[in-house]
């Protein structure tokens, strides 16, 4: 191994050591209640170091969120596959949604919560990544959806527009299950689950004599 090369790996150790460490102090704390001189030391890095790799702790942040953003697009890709109807594989997209829900919870409430709080607030470069990451599960989707329509599963409709307000579905499901009647709810998630299944194919499915 060439100087120049043990230096590149070095540095793209450091680069992730400090994101591990990061990413600890992100899910027991929040984004505000951590600070640049909290993960420098997490690292054992000088702070100024920190500023080598990252510009701000906004970008440290946004780097985690990638990371659940990209567990989260693995789960719904996942759930889709060739041999099913495009109405099973839209709900169990669904399904992928709670599933991240239910087994990263420390990464969804990093996109669920710090995100809301810090959206205003990132750099507009920053902003585009996330958005870039949110649109490709955005646009993976609305395919789905099109799909569907030329199979005449689904009704004609603005695809990627849908795409948006079903991801919103999916989210709004996660955080009623958290915050309305958290017990009574989870007490009958299954019922609840079939309802919004109900709910997502009623808005859909096409009953103009299509398949269905």
């Amino acid at each position: 191994m060439g100087t120049l090369e043990r230096r590149e790996r070095e540095k793209q150790q450091r680069r992730e050591d400090i994101v591990r460490v990061a990413r600890v102090l992100f899910f027991e704390k929040g984004f505000r209640d951590t600070t640049i001189d909290e993960i420098a030391r997490a690292a054992e890095l000088a702070r100024g170091t920190i500023y080598l790799y990252f510009e701000n702790k906004e970008e440290i942040y946004v780097t985690v969120l990638e990371e659940g953003l990209d567990i989260l697009q693995r789960l719904v890709q996942e759930a889709t596959r060739p041999e099913l109807d495009p109405l099973t594989n839209l709900l169990n997209g669904h399904d992928a949604y709670m599933r991240f829900h239910d087994e990263y919870p420390q990464y969804y409430n990093v996109m669920m919560l710090d995100k809301l709080q810090i959206m205003d607030v990132l750099p507009p470069a920053l902003k585009e990544r996330i958005d870039a990451r949110m649109m490709a599960m955005v646009d993976f989707i609305a395919a789905s959806l099109e799909e569907g329509a030329r199979a005449g599963y689904f009704r004609p409709m603005p695809f990627k527009e849908v795409a948006l307000l079903q991801m919103g579905i999916s989210m709004g499901f996660a955080q009623m299950m958290d915050k309305c009647g958290r017990d009574v709810v989870q007490g009958n998630r299954e019922e609840y689950r079939q309802i919004m299944h109900d709910l997502i194919a009623m808005g859909v499915v096409d009953r103009s004599g299509g398949k269905e």
